[in-house]
């Protein structure tokens, strides 16, 4: 499995490096994709679907794990690395019931397909997020794809987490949501 983010300025490749060595401390590869400055802002609105289009189409052997650069891993996933029986696994926001946090997807043909949907859905519906639209995909009835939800452990926030599930053990942390920065939790060396 290859974890991947994209990150567009120092602060956001700051968190981007920390989660690369999160990532490293349990022997998973990240790559770090830069947001260049010359490229159209409307295009960053959509960088999931083509960060993982791309990484899946470069890395036809593995699966892709994508979270934001502010994320760091704290522990092995087993879930993703164990698992083998869904094509998509993402975590869905208990108040929006929409996607939200990292996006797994297993490389073939079904998830090909989806990615393409995404991309010309995002397209026809401008105003939209890449999260509502891939969320509006995967609502779909009758869909081919083996979906599967992660535990809010995949898509932790500190801040707003802990005081609900007070003996989860979280697998991911975003630090930084909404411009704010949530309470650390360092990772063991």
């Amino acid at each position: 499995m290859l974890i991947s983010t994209f990150y567009g300025d120092a602060f956001d490749g700051q968190f981007a490096l920390r989660l690369k060595e999160s990532a490293r401390l349990i022997d998973l590869e990240c790559t770090l994709y830069k947001w260049g400055k010359d490229e159209a802002e409307a295009d960053k609105a959509r960088l999931r679907s083509k960060l993982l289009a791309r990484s899946l189409v470069e890395r036809r052997d593995e699966s892709i794990l994508f979270v934001e650069p502010d994320a760091q891993i704290l522990r092995r996933p087993g879930i993703l690395l164990d698992e083998e029986d869904f094509d998509i696994a993402v975590y869905y926001d208990t108040h929006t019931l929409e996607v939200s946090g990292p996006i797994f997807l297993r490389n073939n043909e079904r998830v090909m397909r989806l990615l393409r949907e995404w991309q010309d859905l995002n397209r026809a519906e401008p105003d939209a997020t890449e999260l509502e639209t891939l969320s509006q995909i995967l609502s779909r009835p009758g869909s081919e794809l083996e979906i599967r939800r992660l535990p809010v452990t995949y898509a932790w926030v500190e801040r707003i987490h802990r005081e609900i599930h007070p003996r989860a053990n979280p697998v991911i942390v975003h630090f930084k949501t909404n411009g704010l920065i949530s309470s650390r939790i360092r990772i063991p060396r």
